[in-house]
């Protein structure tokens, strides 16, 4: 009996952990790292490089702890972010950022994130409005955390503490969240001052302010401010906007803020259910039909009617994989550009307490898979200035030339005015660009996967043989891959195949060594050249200056002897040591999409496959893949 092919693609399932692995979807995983589905295939995630620097302080709150945009009356936009004690503004002119202030605001910690929300009315009056969440001390000098905004009419360099006036005795002196609905200011589990004194908690609260007046927060003054406390002893942890109303999450309910015809009254709580939907301020997403939260129970999904859980393919991820000791930690943000959700957490591996991993949602299939990756928050930013090829100098700090793009990343480089861009912030202070670039910052990104177990003959009791599998793959000049093939239960693979993403490109001969001489002396064992010969190098580790890229590198070699041979024309003093790797072809790379083909032979009642790689500008796409098996045997236990 001839082998049988199994068509795999294209991807949707994703992770897939909560059944038995042979009941699983054949293109689901028990392990997705640093890849994410796209379109149907598989991806290795992009890195991230440096967009800006905020002013290190010396310790532990040197952490970027919030990263959002202040919207001027124009439309345009400036890019603001937030440590545990300082605000920065980014000026792009200097593509830095710039503390403002000149001194501390806030005395936050490190699960104090900064919220913020921008208000915009047709008087022309536009602020930021952000809170790290904890009590002012409007009498205080200086005064610390509650609420500020900036305002770059008023000022440039300098924020304002905002304690608006609720009544005779009252002051609003802090608050958890803060959203701009319906032509008021409303911000909810507020902290509120009588004459003075030490501010009181309403953890039930929201409060607004007067409509299109957001310094008006009068609570007697009929059509004035007002507020409205929800009939729970739960308490806000955090909340979204979704149209006109705002899904609020208590520690053990959820319920909705929606707005009311009554200009006294102008919003009411009505309650969703009783359900522990969220435990972290960030740990929430918006969409346009519902809100996503995260808690320990799961994740969930509100769209103001109900509430249903949408991680029924990872139902223990929350309680398996987050530390729940620093689920405060988690935060949530989109990636509009790309359709993916992002869910910053620490994972329960580890040993540092800060955001390590991310959880991803693929927005058109609903695929979930990880990154590693060193994050602590997450935000929106935007440029002034509209970058060009000629703007790529020292004097703008991006001293890059046309060498140091891969091809397949050369426009995250180019930025129309007033673009957004997807930024990330990590706890030394540093902010970068998301979901650009081959690496992370300059290091290196590791990719795995493994999938779920395979056997097309699982219903009729008998063992399979996986002969070999092939994928389907998009070309490219540097990435190898590393699969290692597992049967039954194993837990160490019975074979391990390494393959590159090249196309056919007539392969002569491997290499086994390369010199740093002039000229560069290649062993290649029976390579069977003649002197003239042309011959393109892919491959190469360590020396990589020697491999041919993309756009030529065509050599012409002297013959030594039948393993050797000399590159004319190319001094290799100065090169990096040969380390490994390599081989020659008679034919320049090109970019196609072709099928690769990988060995395994094992005989088992299940298989799985687990795909490795690793480096700096190695990216990969698979598109699919086929195994072929042969029934083997009447049996299926091991």
């Amino acid at each position: 009996m001839s082998f049988k092919p199994v068509l795999i693609a294209p991807f949707k399932t994703g992770l897939d952990t909560d059944i038995e692995p042979w009941l699983a979807p054949p293109d689901s995983f028990r392990k997705l790292d640093n890849i994410h589905i796209r379109h149907g295939y598989l991806q290795k995630r992009l890195g991230y490089r440096l967009f800006g620097e905020l002013t290190k302080l010396g310790d532990a709150t040197d952490a970027v702890m919030g990263i959002t945009q202040y919207i001027k009356s124009d439309g345009t936009k400036t890019t603001l972010a937030f440590n545990r004690r300082r605000a920065y503004s980014f000026n792009s002119g200097t593509y830095v950022f710039l503390e403002l202030d000149g001194a501390n605001i806030f005395s936050g910690d490190e699960y104090d994130f900064v919220w913020s929300a921008n208000w915009q009315s047709g008087g022309g009056t536009n602020r930021l409005y952000f809170t790290n969440g904890k009590s002012g001390t409007p009498v205080a000098a200086p005064t610390l955390d509650g609420i500020r905004y900036y305002d770059e009419a008023v000022s440039l360099t300098n924020t304002k503490e905002f304690n608006p006036t609720l009544n005779a005795t009252d002051l609003l002196v802090g608050a958890k969240l803060i959203f701009s609905l319906g032509q008021r200011l409303v911000v909810l589990n507020t902290e509120e001052s009588t004459s003075g004194a030490a501010a009181n908690n309403r953890p039930q609260r929201a409060r607004w302010c007067a409509k299109q007046n957001p310094d008006d927060w009068n609570d007697v003054t009929a059509g004035g401010g007002g507020f409205a406390d929800a009939a729970t002893g739960d308490q806000i942890v955090s909340a979204r906007a979704l149209q006109n109303q705002i899904i609020v999450f208590f520690t053990n309910s959820v319920w909705k803020l929606v707005p009311t015809p009554d200009p006294n009254r102008a919003f009411k709580w009505q309650k969703i259910n009783s359900f522990r939907a969220c435990d972290g301020k960030m740990a929430t997403t918006g969409y346009d039909r519902y809100v996503l939260a995260y808690g320990v129970r799961g994740a969930t999904a509100t769209d103001g009617v109900e509430t249903r859980r949408i991680d029924q393919k990872i139902t223990d991820f929350t309680v398996d994989e987050i530390n729940v000791a620093e689920f405060q930690k988690v935060f949530c943000e989109r990636s509009y550009a790309n359709t993916r959700s992002w869910t910053l957490y620490n994972d329960t591996a580890t040993v540092s307490n800060e955001n390590n991993k991310a959880l991803i949602i693929d927005e058109d299939s609903s695929a979930f898979s990880t990154y590693s990756i060193d994050i602590n928050c997450l935000g929106h930013g935007n440029l002034t200035k509209d970058y060009a090829l000629d703007d790529f100098t020292v004097a703008n700090d991006l001293d890059l030339s046309l060498n140091d793009f891969g091809d397949e990343t050369l426009f995250s480089y180019f930025w129309q005015d007033n673009q957004e861009i997807f930024l990330g912030g990590d706890v030394d202070g540093n902010i970068y660009v998301m979901e650009t670039d081959g690496d992370d910052n300059g290091s290196s990104i590791s990719s795995t996967f493994t999938t779920n177990a395979w056997n097309p003959f699982q219903e009729q009791g008998r063992e399979a043989q996986l002969s070999y599998i092939d994928l389907y793959i998009d070309t490219d000049v540097k990435t190898i891959g590393i699969l290692e093939f597992y049967k039954d239960t194993d837990s160490a693979p019975y074979t391990s195949q390494s393959f590159d993403f090249l196309p056919n490109l007539d392969f002569i001969s491997t290499i086994v060594n390369a010199t740093t001489t002039n000229p560069v002396n290649i062993n290649s064992p029976k390579h069977g050249r003649t002197t003239g010969d042309n011959i393109y190098i892919y491959g190469v580790d360590g020396m990589t200056d020697v491999n041919s890229g993309e756009a030529g590198g065509e050599y012409t070699v002297t013959v030594v002897d039948g393993n050797n041979f000399t590159l004319d024309g190319i001094d290799g003093t100065a090169f990096s040591e040969y380390t490994s790797g390599g081989a020659i072809y008679l034919r320049q790379f090109y970019r196609t999409k072709t099928w690769k083909r990988v060995y395994g032979g094992g005989i088992g009642f299940e298989h799985r496959i687990k795909y490795t790689s690793t480096g700096i500008d190695k990216p990969f796409r698979i598109l699919g893949y086929k195994p072929y098996f042969k029934p083997r045997g009447d049996r299926t236990i091991n």
